[in-house]
């Protein structure tokens, strides 16, 4: 994308499916990784202000899709860091099983690692 235009609204629905990105178990372990997905994923919200300003705000329409476009983006972050919970408690409940010490919650993520 140039930085003078914002997308069109098809290049933003695609951006929020962020069908290109896959969450995975190696992916929620790996804390760099796992940031930069979710870095990848809010392009649709760091560019929000360009878009609504470009937009011409009569359009109630454009504002309905950009909506939609925002919905789609939260429900596919929500649903990779739901996923990415499950994965660190049951990672978290393995080490446990292993280790009889009762160690903080924070403690017990770092062995993840």
């Amino acid at each position: 994308m140039s930085q003078n235009r914002p997308e069109t609204t098809n290049e933003l629905a695609e951006q929020a499916r962020a069908s290109n990105v896959e969450m995975s178990e190696r992916v929620c372990l790996d804390m760099s990784h796992f940031k930069s997905v979710l870095r990848h994923l809010r392009k649709v919200d760091d560019n929000i202000i360009l878009r609504m300003n470009t937009t011409n705000t009569a359009a109630a329409g454009e504002c309905q899709i950009m909506f939609g476009v925002l919905q789609t983006a939260y429900a596919r972050r929500d649903h990779d860091i739901e996923y990415c919970l499950r994965v660190l408690d049951r990672k978290i409940d393995e080490r446990r099983a292993e280790n009889t010490p009762s160690f903080s919650l924070q403690t017990q993520r770092r062995w993840l690692d």
